[in-house]
């Protein structure tokens, strides 16, 4: 077992050392019987209780793919609540670093956005998400339900070259840790990846 396998088999035992029943009567958790349901960028995440597997569309989830719904599921603070306001990853409350947030996007994203803008409209719009007046291109993005990100993206111009902005709910750590917004970013622009 390599050190990404014996990470997430770590974060599976974890989250077998909850309790199921009131991991069930979090918002956006549905029991079903002997699995949990959720929804992690518009797709369907079921949650074995006896095993704690998870899958993501009926495929096993990856590395980055589980870390990110086991910290959901299990490191939330109590009472979290969404503030609905976005800002860049490296402004979130507590957080000590710079950043405007840019770094998360590799450029090869925003150079496939501004090759085929309409192969991205169609993507973001199989996802779920809402078009909002943010950039030149913006879309507010379901995480996990009920808690929220945005993406603005510009154009290239004379000057500058075409670049994509993750904006975070202002709560977000009230949800998951710090290291896992960046694997939470990883699986968006791994869903982004074929545009």
């Amino acid at each position: 077992m390599d050190n990404y396998e014996s990470t997430l088999d770590a974060a599976r035992r974890h989250f077998l050392e909850y309790d199921i029943a009131l991991l069930a009567k979090r918002p956006g958790i549905t029991d079903a019987g002997n699995h949990l349901k959720t929804r992690f960028f518009a797709q369907t995440v079921r949650i074995e209780k006896s095993t704690g597997q998870v899958t993501l569309d009926g495929e096993k989830v990856d590395f980055v793919q589980g870390l990110s719904i086991y910290d959901w599921l299990c490191d939330r603070k109590p009472g979290a609540a969404a503030a609905g306001e976005y800002c860049p990853v490296g402004s979130l409350p507590g957080v000590f670093v710079g950043g405007s947030g840019l770094q998360i996007c590799p450029k090869s994203l925003a150079d496939a956005i501004q090759r085929s803008p309409e192969a991205f409209h169609r993507r973001m719009e199989s996802m779920g998400a809402t078009p909002v007046s943010y950039g030149d291109i913006g879309y507010r993005l379901e995480i996990f339900p009920g808690l929220h990100m945005l993406l603005k993206f510009y154009f290239a111009d004379e000057e500058f070259p075409p670049s994509v902005m993750l904006l975070w709910d202002r709560n977000m750590l009230q949800f998951v840790r710090y290291e896992t917004i960046y694997y939470i970013a990883g699986c968006l622009n791994e869903r982004l990846r074929c545009l």
